[in-house]
């Protein structure tokens, strides 16, 4: 008896018929796991560029106008986005023109204050933005450019939302990419809101 299960372990420890399948069953979730990452984290830079050219477009549109801008021409802006991104939305623009002033400058060019210098002419929003203020601004301003007195630069601010194909823990999930780009108006010295109160 004790020899019969010694010769039955024996041959079963000596059995390799099924180590491929096994391997199969370790190693396959993992795998699917890292090919499903790499086609995720690949899907989501790719619609962060497609953000990124979007805001350009948009703000190079923008600066290119001499005539004054409307909320039908915004509401169109809202269109391109749409289409450039292809995502499934909620679209959420924000267009402000932003002056510089130089008065605000102490006389040997430093800066007053935090933000000073840098003033909003107008905001218009779609979406769920809310139009930017002096104070939210002076926040950004380490992300604008070097402007000279009373020039001004179109900003232009996207946000849409992005479901990724395969929601990784962590690495990506679903969430709103926000970005912005700015361009000076190009044909004439300011973009004018159509109306005068431009709030």
């Amino acid at each position: 008896m004790m020899t019969l299960l010694l010769t039955r372990l024996r041959g079963f420890a000596e059995d390799t018929r099924g180590n491929v399948t096994l391997e199969t069953v370790i190693w396959l979730p993992l795998l699917l796991t890292v090919l499903a990452s790499m086609v995720s984290l690949h899907d989501a830079f790719r619609y962060k560029s497609l953000n990124t050219k979007a805001a350009y477009t948009i703000s190079d549109a923008l600066s290119r106008e001499t005539e004054p801008v409307d909320d039908a021409y915004l509401d169109g802006m809202v269109d391109v986005l749409e289409f450039l991104t292809i995502s499934a939305g909620p679209y959420s623009v924000r267009v402000t023109l932003v002056s510089f002033d130089a008065d605000t400058l102490n006389y040997d060019g430093s800066v007053r204050s935090a933000g000073a210098g840098y003033q909003v002419d107008w905001s218009q929003v779609r979406g769920d933005f809310i139009a930017l203020t002096d104070a939210e601004l002076a926040e950004m301003t380490a992300n604008l450019p070097e402007m000279l007195d009373n020039e001004r630069v179109i900003l232009v601010e996207t946000r849409t939302e992005y479901i990724p194909p395969f929601e990784i823990p962590i690495l990506n999930e679903a969430d709103l990419f926000y970005t912005y780009g700015f361009t000076r108006p190009r044909f004439a010295p300011k973009i004018v809101w159509a109306d005068s109160t431009g709030t």
